[in-house]
């Protein structure tokens, strides 16, 4: 009978390219496997296979389906890279070349996705008024922007980044959170922040100064 590690050294080596799981599915509550092709498709998160699937679609205006394929190659009802088997093997030799930051990163991933955590509004929520408009304000003078959702009690906690890194390594950098649940959306007291004229963290200002800071030093001016 062949054991396991005979069958792990003998197999054929998969295609280790394959994204392993990597999306935290709040339905079937558990991490799946975002497909190149853009579908997803449930699998077991040790050793399993990427079931058969079709790529993500589209319909068009005159009523035909159209696949969508980002970086799998061909078109057709079948994925190229369904039934592929994702090894234990073919997972342990990507963990062996992931560098201890790039480790880092995907563990920390990991712990996010399974808090719930995501960077888009959750079903049935939107921005709040202040934090759009702050977003929509930041990129359009080319700051960097990010947002952050995370389940607390009754609701989430949004939190949101404005940034502008410069040339020194100094730059601007403002933290702000808002408690959102449904009717309710509360900016908090938490918040920290950094700039080229001060030293250390100090506590998140105003949004209008926030805003007036973005305009200040827009990148846009330098076009």
């Amino acid at each position: 009978m062949t054991t396991t590690l005979e069958r792990l050294a003998t197999e054929p080596q998969h295609e280790t390219a394959i994204l392993l799981p990597n999306v935290w599915c709040d339905v079937q509550r558990c991490v799946v496997a975002l497909c190149p092709c853009g579908s997803t498709a449930r699998v077991d998160v040790r050793d399993g296979v990427l079931g058969a699937h079709e790529p993500k679609a589209e319909w068009t205006l005159d009523g035909k389906r159209r696949a969508v394929i980002r970086d799998a190659s061909g078109i057709g009802f079948t994925c190229r890279y369904s039934g592929r088997t994702i090894t234990l093997a073919s997972a342990l030799a990507r963990d062996n070349v992931l560098t201890p930051a790039e480790r880092q990163v995907r563990d920390r991933t990991q712990r996010l996705l399974e808090a719930g955590v995501v960077f888009a509004p959750p079903r049935g929520y939107t921005l709040p008024k202040a934090a759009a408009n702050l977003l929509s304000h930041a990129e359009d003078h080319g700051w960097t922007v990010a947002q952050a959702w995370t389940p607390y009690e009754d609701g989430f906690t949004l939190n949101v980044r404005v940034s502008r890194a410069v040339d020194d390594g100094l730059g601007w950098q403002f933290d702000l959170s808002w408690f959102c649940a449904p009717g309710v959306a509360r900016r908090t007291r938490f918040g920290l922040s950094r700039s080229p004229d001060r030293r250390g963290l100090y506590d998140t200002p105003s949004v209008k100064a926030i805003h007036g800071v973005i305009a200040a030093h827009s990148v846009r001016q330098k076009a």
